[in-house]
């Protein structure tokens, strides 16, 4: 007879416990296997659209586009400019006479007892908006420099902002209170009233003018017309072409803004949308591999939506954009769909017709920007595809949780009864043992 009284029941109610939960235990492993991978795939994807839309946003906004021109001027250090794609290819002269600079005044006489003392208001106007001043409870001439400083002026309906900054100069045990326009040109003056003052209505008459508003003044080219400007930034002079001026010219020696094409910047642009596509061609095909000729199965093969997806794009490239194609620009697709460009195309388009370059990529009715809208169906943080994929994961691994929390309650209930028994046939083969062995018998 067999010596069940050596028996584990702990040992023995582990194995059969784990017996009686291995099949169910093998399937959630293979479920929770395959889970695991198209997460991971769906974050592979999730990322490849999300570097690709990064990459063509990046070229369609109103700083940045796909069209790069150059400028260049015949002299330094008479303004800073810069040149968008929609600024046309030419030479323009500026003659500049006078920048634009704005108001600083400064008051002196003034001590911290002359503004303790005073009660009333003073109002601070510029271009026709107004900042009042509540005299009363300020104890310093730094206590009304705070309530300027902190005061805002009101939008005007032009939607122009307005600002004065109070500051305090000390030089010689002297303080003077200098108030600096935020904003050049002649119509920011500053102007003071003190009229609602109570007591002295002098104590900001000592004025010194240390800078005047005024415009820039400029002629472009031969026309003797003048030309004003409140601001030294000239953005709507030229289409495209962003002026900042730091300096005026001489007599008869005039400015000579030149722009260009930057084939070269244009190049890479269209270079760096071509990486970024066939980078992404790469990530899908990878994914939705069939696993033909050894190669390991996409998480995504034979997915429709996939599918739908590479078409879709690979048919924007085919479609025509501002009465453009691709092709003429050098841009052609191998056999996998995979993009390359030809230089040379792209440098005799960009010679005869640069902005077509524009017209076929930027601009709301651009590729760029359909290919945007095409990729929200999938990116879309409420309504986009891969939201409702990684809902219905989240459902499946709530379904194994579930599952795996019965399995344990079944192991658990496996494992409470096999240890009741073999405890039980534990005690039942000891004590027959001792039985045998108060009569000299022994086991077999």
């Amino acid at each position: 007879m067999s010596d069940f009284s050596s028996i584990d029941p702990k040992q023995m109610a582990t194995q059969l416990a784990q017996y009686d939960i291995l099949a169910m235990q093998k399937a959630l492993k293979s479920q929770s296997t395959t889970l695991a991978a198209q997460r991971t795939a769906l974050t592979s994807l999730r990322t490849a659209l999300t570097t690709f839309r990064t990459a063509i946003t990046g070229m369609n906004s109103s700083s940045r586009t796909v069209l790069k021109n150059t400028v260049s001027m015949n002299q330094e250090g008479i303004a800073n400019i810069t040149a968008s794609a929609s600024a046309r290819k030419g030479t323009y002269s500026l003659n500049v006479e006078q920048l634009a600079t704005a108001e600083q005044t400064g008051y002196s006489d003034l001590t911290d007892k002359s503004i303790k003392d005073a009660r009333g208001t003073i109002s601070i106007t510029v271009d026709g908006k107004s900042i009042d001043i509540k005299m009363d409870g300020l104890e310093s001439l730094s206590d009304f420099a705070d309530a300027v400083n902190k005061s805002k002026f009101p939008v005007g309906s032009d939607g122009e902002k307005t600002g004065v900054t109070a500051s305090l100069v000390r030089t010689d045990g002297k303080v003077t209170l200098m108030l600096s326009c935020d904003q050049t040109g002649a119509k920011n003056s500053i102007q003071l009233n003190t009229s609602k003052l109570a007591g002295d209505e002098t104590i900001f008459d000592n004025i010194d003018k240390i800078s005047t508003a005024q415009d820039a003044k400029f002629t472009l080219g031969n026309s003797p017309k003048e030309l004003t400007s409140s601001s030294n930034t000239l953005s709507n002079l030229v289409d495209g072409v962003r002026i900042q001026l730091t300096g005026t010219t001489k007599t008869d020696k005039p400015l000579i803004i030149t722009v260009d094409t930057d084939n070269t910047g244009t190049q890479e642009q269209i270079q760096a949308f071509i990486d970024a596509y066939n980078a992404l061609k790469d990530a899908t095909k990878s994914l939705t591999s069939s696993g033909s000729g050894g190669k390991d199965r996409g998480a995504f093969a034979g997915d429709a939506s996939m599918s739908s997806l590479s078409n879709e794009l690979s048919n924007m490239l085919r479609s025509t954009f501002g009465n453009q194609d691709m092709t003429r620009f050098g841009i052609t697709a191998d056999k996998d769909g995979k993009l390359k460009l030809d230089s040379n195309k792209l440098n005799k388009q960009l010679k005869n017709d640069p902005q077509s370059v524009t017209d076929f990529f930027n601009g709301d009715k651009g590729l760029l920007k359909a290919m945007d809208k095409s990729l929200d169906k999938y990116l879309s943080s409420t309504s986009g595809l891969l939201k409702g994929r990684e809902e219905t994961l989240g459902c499946q691994q709530k379904d194994i949780d579930t599952k795996t929390e019965k399995m344990q309650t079944r192991y658990d209930s496996s494992y409470n009864r096999y240890l009741k028994q073999f405890t039980q046939l534990q005690k039942v083969m000891t004590q027959m043992k001792n039985t045998k062995g108060m009569f000299g018998l022994k086991d077999d």
